[in-house]
């Protein structure tokens, strides 16, 4: 998400101050990598105010379907809208169709802007279910802290034996999502979490004017393509192409900064094949 002018979050800048940098936090050797036989990935989109999650929302599908089949996500994948802080009330209705579009067929997504304490208590289901299986939760922050540490709280309570420590893992980039946390849940979420604060992914996978070669390849896939039509007509590209929440995405993988026309030569390609159903 890009970060608007210093005026715009008066209310945080109260608290932070304009500009003031957040660390990134180098991963130290040794700490813990994704293993995609057991661990859960939690797909965070706020879609408050960009709209930049819608075409984040279409690159994480292509990504992880290209990458592990689309079977594979029905187990290991959650996604959720609406994961903001006080910025909510901009939040853009209109992106369900994104949503419904990249993970509807999928085991669905999670509403946690109509109903902010099922959302805390459907992804608590999930992220116990995967932790008490002896995998990992692995977060892909694309909005605020909010959700997340409402998350972690009811797992702490639920589950006292869970080090959520060493065994939830959130990704963020930017300041400027973590000023649109609220200041308490930001630092429950660093203490509680293997917090991971990473290069912001603007530098390479925002262009504004988009990238035309990248939009015919995706809206002419013939896997992905609904998808990608769906977040196009959600947020034009002619206008900013802009999937940088999927730099978490990225980090989670163990894939380092791929760029756009990289992203499309190597998940867009023609040879992923549509599985008729899962077992």
């Amino acid at each position: 998400m890009r970060a608007p002018l210093c005026g715009s979050l008066l209310p945080f800048v109260l608290l932070w101050g304009c500009g003031l940098p957040s660390p990134r936090t180098p991963v130290p050797e040794g700490a813990a990598a994704f293993d995609a036989a057991t661990d859960l990935i939690s797909l965070h989109y706020d879609h408050a105010p960009d709209r930049d999650d819608g075409h984040s929302a279409a690159a994480d599908r292509t990504l992880l379907e290209a990458v592990y089949g689309a079977c594979w996500l029905e187990r290991h994948v959650v996604a959720v809208s609406g994961a903001h802080g006080w910025l909510g009330f901009t939040f853009n209705p209109d992106s369900d169709a994104v949503m419904e579009g990249a993970w509807g067929d999928r085991g669905g997504w999670i509403r946690a802007h109509r109903d902010r304490e099922r959302a805390v208590a459907d992804l608590a289901a999930r992220w116990e279910r995967a932790l008490e299986a002896g995998g990992d939760v692995w977060v892909k922050e694309g909005g605020s802290s909010d959700l997340t540490a409402g998350v972690v709280r009811r797992i702490r309570a639920q589950l006292p034996g869970i080090d959520t420590k060493q065994r939830i893992h959130v990704v963020q980039h930017g300041n400027y999502n973590e000023w649109l946390t609220w200041l308490g849940a930001w630092w429950y979420t660093r203490r509680e979490t293997d917090y991971r604060r990473i290069a912001n992914a603007n530098a390479y996978l925002n262009v504004a004017g988009g990238d035309e070669a990248f939009e015919a390849a995706a809206r002419s896939h013939p896997i992905f393509g609904p998808v990608w039509n769906a977040a196009f007509e959600y947020y034009d590209p002619r206008t900013r192409l802009d999937f940088s929440d999927t730099g978490e995405l990225l980090h989670v993988l163990g894939l380092g900064e791929v760029g756009i026309h990289e992203f499309g030569e190597r998940f867009l390609r023609s040879d992923v094949e549509e599985q008729a159903g899962c077992a």
